[in-house]
C-alpha cells in the first residue's frame, strides 16, 4: 500500500475508487465501506484509496470535545494496509481543512486525484462546519466527473455500529461488546516499565504497560486478556487496570500477570487483547484479601476463557 501524508498529485494512477471518511476506529461499518470501495475499484480495473485524516477533527475543531483514540494512528494504518488498500491518503487535519468549504475540500481532491467513484457512509459529513452532506457530495460529483455510493450504517445484533457506541462500552468495561462491533478485540501496546515489584512478592508478578495518553482505556477492574510479546508469542493472562486501590501513590496503569511465564521482560514491547470483563476493581482491608482475590480471578480465567 502506498502511503501519502499531504494530497499528493496522483494523476497519473489509474482512476481511483476512493473511500473517504475519518475511520477513527476501523470497525466493521468502517470496513463495510472499505471493502465496497476495494470490490469496486477491482470490478471496474480502478485503483482503490482511502482518504482519511490522521489525527481526529476534534483536536482541532475543539479540543475539549476530542474523545479518546479508539486505535493510534499507526494502528490505523497498519489495519487499512490489511485491507488490501493500493493507496491510502493519511492526511493531518489542520485549520487550513478547518476553514475549506464543502466545495473547496472536493475540489482539493480532484485537483490531485484522477476520481472517478467515492464511497461514504450514511453519517458522513465534510466542509467547514459539516456542512457537506452525501446529497451534496452527489452533486459535486455530477459537476466534477465523479459518483457517489453511500453505504448504510451496519446493525449488529439491534445495535447501529459507530465509533461513539464503542468508546461508550469500552468506557463502561463492555470489551466482548465492543469487540463484536470493532471486528476485533480491544487492544493496547506499550512497554514494560519496572514498577515497585509487589506484585512479584504476593506471588502473582507483573507486566506495568503506561497507559497512552489520548489513547481509549477499558474502565477500572480486572480482565482477561491475550498477551503478545516482542516476537509475536501469545500467552493467557490477567490484567488490572487502575490505580491499585489497595495500596496509595499508584499511578493509572495497566498491570498485567502474564500465566505460566517467568522470563524478565522489562523494557520489551507488550501488545495486550482484552477478551472480557472479570470484575470491577475493588479496594482490600488487606494482603490477604488481595491475594486471595487474584487467585480467585486467575482460577476464573482460566475456567472460562483459556
Amino acid at each position: 500500500m502506498k502511503v501519502f501524508n499531504q494530497i499528493e498529485n496522483v494523476k497519473h494512477h489509474p482512476p481511483v475508487y476512493m473511500a473517504l471518511g475519518t475511520f477513527d476506529g476501523i470497525h466493521i461499518g468502517h470496513q463495510a465501506i472499505i471493502m465496497r470501495t476495494l470490490q469496486q475499484a477491482k470490478n471496474n480495473n480502478c485503483s482503490s484509496a482511502v482518504f482519511t485524516f490522521s489525527n481526529h477533527p476534534l483536536d482541532v475543531i475543539d479540543a475539549d470535545r476530542c474523545p479518546p483514540l479508539i486505535i493510534t494512528n499507526q494502528e490505523k494504518v497498519n489495519l487499512i494496509a490489511e485491507l488490501g488498500v493500493d493507496m491510502l491518503f493519511n492526511v493531518p487535519f489542520t485549520t487550513e481543512f478547518l476553514q475549506l468549504t464543502p466545495e473547496k475540500f472536493i475540489e482539493k481532491i480532484v485537483t490531485n486525484i484522477n476520481l472517478r467513484h467515492i464511497i461514504v457512509g450514511a453519517n458522513f459529513t465534510y466542509g467547514y462546519r459539516g456542512a457537506g452532506t452525501p446529497a451534496l457530495l452527489t452533486a459535486a460529483g455530477a459537476k466534477h466527473g465523479f459518483t457517489v455510493d453511500v453505504v448504510n450504517m451496519v446493525d449488529r445484533e439491534g445495535v447501529i455500529v459507530s465509533s461513539t457506541v464503542i468508546r461508550q462500552l469500552v468506557t463502561e468495561g463492555a470489551v466482548k461488546q465492543a469487540a463484536n462491533l470493532l471486528g476485533r478485540l480491544i487492544t493496547m501496546s506499550g512497554k514494560i516499565s519496572k514498577g515497585d515489584q509487589r506484585g512479584r512478592k504476593l506471588g502473582f508478578p507483573t507486566a506495568n504497560l503506561a497507559i497512552v495518553q489520548g489513547l481509549l482505556v477499558p474502565s477500572d477492574g480486572v480482565y482477561a486478556v491475550y498477551v503478545y510479546d516482542e516476537a509475536g508469542a501469545k500467552y493467557n493472562g490477567v490484567a488490572n487496570v487502575g490505580n491499585n486501590p489497595t495500596f496509595t501513590r499508584q499511578t493509572h496503569r495497566i498491570e498485567v500477570h502474564i500465566l505460566n511465564f517467568d522470563r524478565v521482560i522489562y523494557g520489551q514491547q507488550l501488545k495486550i487483547q482484552f477478551i472480557d470483563r472479570i470484575r470491577g476493581e475493588i479496594a482490600f482491608t488487606n494482603v490477604r484479601q488481595l491475594k486471595e482475590q487474584m487467585q480467585s480471578d486467575i482460577e476464573f480465567a482460566r475456567k472460562h476463557y483459556f
